[in-house]
């Protein structure tokens, strides 16, 4: 063991294959590399950078204009720099919007959003406005709460493999989690009024949230909320009320140069529909083999789920995969199956080998499994 790496001892397999990791999305191999440089050790490396420093003050403006310009932010937007993960949101959100009103809208399209949903409740009256399972329901059939402070959706469900297309224009303010696709995909920002997101999955490693919300609707968090949890307050203080994660806006700013560098967000979505259309096309093919469950006109170009048409096979399939180096493809607990993660940092080469394993298995049903 102390011939190998920390990276390998913790990644099945070693540090060979590829990970289709849910959790986390792979950063690409030059952002990687950049990263690595600036952590070695001496008063230069980024884990010793003081966020009180004018060169930290920088890289933060440096990766709000990146942020910006990729997704074409309007200028009533605040971006916040938060530490912690995207379900810390799920409290914070009806924290700081409520205000005065007692309800809101939630659309159940899955694992995630029911998380959000039964956070929720315990601050506010939840109506759900919209049922979401195998389709997404056109929008003029939602029953949108009038009074609701906001109506909530989570843009893709990483467990269920369903993902909204567009966003409707609604009569209450729309919040999108969209924490497995972020920066995949363009933003109408004429119709959405608060989105966040962690990073670790589109845009690097975990530890920040990115809140990016109309000022609109900035002071209206209940007194009881933690001053360095209130969007107002940090969006006072530049979020620096409190320590920022420095790290991870370091690597979100490398990410988003990187993304920035390889033709934007236009250039993400183009390969992330050419990926899971690759892995869909591989799937229809194993028709008898594969199954999946979600409406093909609302399926995850991020996060294709499917389950095998024999269950007892999973187990077969799962270990075939991994011994072929196609790591961490087991569906959510809750969930079950097996589901595909496509984020940004992705390799071509990797969904190539995925889609190569998934015609051999059907070929020759347990084949791969003796390889």
């Amino acid at each position: 063991m102390a011939s190998r790496s920390l990276a390998e001892a913790a990644v099945p397999g070693g540090a060979s294959g590829f990970s289709f990791s849910a959790a986390a999305g792979p950063l690409p191999d030059e952002v990687a590399a950049d990263v690595a440089a600036a952590c070695r050790p001496g008063r230069a490396s980024i884990l010793s950078l003081p966020f009180t420093s004018p060169a930290f003050r920088r890289l933060q403006e440096e990766t709000e204009a990146c942020l910006r310009r990729l997704l074409d932010i309007p200028d009533r937007f605040r971006v916040l720099f938060l530490a912690g993960g995207a379900s810390a949101q799920f409290a914070l959100l009806p924290l700081n919007l409520l205000g005065t009103a007692c309800r809101a809208s939630y659309v159940d399209s899955g694992c995630w959003s029911r998380r959000a949903i039964a956070e929720a409740r315990r601050y506010a009256e939840v109506s759900i406005a919209a049922r979401a399972l195998a389709a997404i329901p056109d929008a003029a059939e939602w029953q949108v709460d009038p009074g609701a402070a906001y109506c909530h959706v989570t843009s893709n469900e990483t467990a269920d493999g369903l993902q909204f297309r567009d966003f409707p224009a609604l009569p209450v303010p729309l919040v999108a989690d969209m924490t497995s696709d972020l920066l995949t995909r363009p933003l109408d920002f004429t119709r959405l009024s608060l989105v966040y997101a962690g990073t670790q999955k589109t845009v690097g490693t975990p530890g920040l949230t990115l809140v990016i919300v109309d000022e609109h609707l900035l002071g209206r968090a209940r007194p009881e909320t933690p001053r360095v949890m209130d969007y107002g307050a940090q969006a006072g203080a530049d979020s620096r009320l409190c320590t920022p994660p420095v790290f991870p806006i370091f690597v979100a700013h490398h990410m988003l140069q990187w993304i920035e560098a390889h033709g934007g967000v236009s250039a993400m979505a183009d390969a992330a529909r050419r990926r899971s259309d690759a892995a869909y096309a591989a799937l229809a093919e194993g028709e008898g083999t594969y199954a999946i469950s979600v409406d093909s006109a609302h399926r995850s170009h991020i996060n294709p789920c499917f389950r095998l048409a024999d269950e007892a096979r999973t187990a077969l399939f799962l270990n075939a995969a991994d011994a072929a180096g196609l790591h961490d493809l087991r569906g959510h607990p809750e969930v079950g199956g097996v589901r595909v993660s496509l984020y940004n940092g992705v390799a071509d080469a990797a969904v190539d080998a995925l889609v190569d394993f998934l015609r051999a298995f059907a070929r020759r049903g347990s084949g791969p499994c003796a390889a």
